[in-house]
């Protein structure tokens, strides 16, 4: 549950500051013209508490909402894509089918090579700077397997033999040949 909170608290800081800023100014904003101009020309207003409880919650959902957008944006940047477009498209395509579309359609995240530091795309096997198997597979039924694993989980074939002290590169059995 420790993990959930520190990955949930990690993309909390995707959000820029210029987005928080906005979002509380918004968020105040709304309050006082909630408060000050929100009721006056209704001939039977709301109570007072029941004034403050829908400012707070229009409020809480336009901080949100822009909260929201600032995410996309950052999250977009650190993803490698157009950050500028993506906020744009949230913004202007309503009803949230413009966020329906990032999540949709956003790119998987890119990571380093653990051998030489590169970043690499997302789905590439092998390392384009300095050919590190960045997905190895288990010789004998060529399914995804760790690096650390000695044995594979799905056909209990030996890979001890097949990986080299640095891991990562497994060598592929020859065809023919019996492990």
């Amino acid at each position: 549950m420790s993990d959930e909170k520190t990955n949930f608290r990690n993309e909390l800081t995707v959000i820029p500051g210029w987005a928080i800023g906005l979002a509380a100014v918004a968020f105040i904003g709304l309050q006082l013209l909630m408060h000050a101009f929100g009721f006056r020309r209704d001939p039977h207003p709301p109570t007072v508490p029941v004034q403050l409880c829908l400012g707070l919650v229009m409020g809480t959902v336009v901080a949100c909402v822009i909260m929201l957008i600032g995410y996309v944006n950052g999250d977009a940047k650190r993803r490698g894509m157009r950050s500028g477009l993506w906020t744009a498209i949230v913004i202007f395509v309503h009803y949230a089918i413009g966020f329906i579309l990032y999540f949709a359609l956003r790119q998987p995240m890119s990571s380093a090579c653990p051998q030489c530091g590169v970043t690499v795309k997302a789905g590439f096997n092998f390392c384009p700077n300095c050919k590190y198997n960045l997905r190895p597979a288990c010789p004998e039924c060529k399914r995804e397997v760790h690096p650390g694993d000695r044995y594979c989980p799905y056909c209990a074939h030996d890979l001890s033999g097949d990986a080299p002290a640095g891991g990562g590169r497994l060598n592929p059995v020859a065809p023919g040949a019996t492990a």
